[in-house]
């Protein structure tokens, strides 16, 4: 299969960095390319970080679409809601200006120019789980780009999320994980486990690259908001 690269970081902060500064390239690319991006993202309590570091990035916020990779079925002011998440992480300061479209049940006409996956441990990236029902159809690559609904055992809710063709058609995929366990998932997909979702992804997506830290950062984000407020901007 194809060798994704991976980039290890010492801790939470120093992944976030990094990743932000290589999506912060990867817009910049698209602006000057077609004058707007498009970058998709996950939920979870994982991405904060990641997010904050972005939310200070000096890019043409007005000309970038952010949207996200699926969505649990709440109103989205429920903290369980990846939208939640977003407006509370991304969308302010200078990325207050960028257009935010929520998932809709349906067709995906435009790919992201960027795709930022998490994996939990048990392999399920997005919203697609190993038990679900729907998995063999949301993970075959021969059906259009598009948001499916699915309600995953491992889920207290319904969910919305990209399938696999909808994944794969993006130009950058970045997948973000910490921890020895999310690690050891990470390596038995790519030794070819095919019971684990992330192992589609991995196949089908040659340009992703894989970002990992031992464990969750601690540190309050005001206090890191704070350290890399100014002129020190992923660019």
């Amino acid at each position: 299969m194809n060798t994704p690269t991976w980039h290890l970081s010492t801790s939470g902060a120093e992944q976030a960095w990094a990743l932000a500064q290589a999506i912060v390239c990867d817009l910049q690319r698209a602006l000057h390319e077609r004058g707007a991006a498009h970058l998709a993202v996950s939920g979870g309590r994982s991405p904060a970080l990641l997010l904050e570091t972005l939310s200070r990035s000096p890019l043409p916020w007005s000309r970038i679409t952010i949207s996200l990779v699926d969505e649990r079925c709440v109103p989205p002011t429920s903290p369980d809601s990846n939208e939640a998440l977003i407006r509370r992480h991304l969308l302010h300061r200078a990325a207050a200006q960028a257009h935010f479209s929520p998932p809709r049940p349906g067709p995906v006409s435009a790919a992201p120019d960027v795709i930022v996956l998490g994996m939990g441990a048990d392999g399920h990236t997005a919203s697609l789980f190993p038990d679900d029902p729907v998995l063999d159809a949301a993970l075959n690559p021969n059906r259009p780009p598009a948001y499916l609904a699915v309600a995953p055992a491992a889920s207290v809710w319904r969910r919305l999320t990209l399938n696999l063709s909808a994944i794969v058609q993006s130009g950058h995929i970045y997948v973000a994980i910490e921890g020895a366990t999310k690690r050891r998932v990470l390596e038995q997909a790519l030794a070819g486990a095919p019971e684990l979702p992330i192992r589609a992804v991995l196949m089908a997506a040659p340009h992703s690259r894989l970002y990992w830290c031992p464990e969750p950062n601690p540190e309050p984000l005001s206090m890191h908001a704070a350290k890399t407020s100014g002129t020190d901007q992923p660019h």
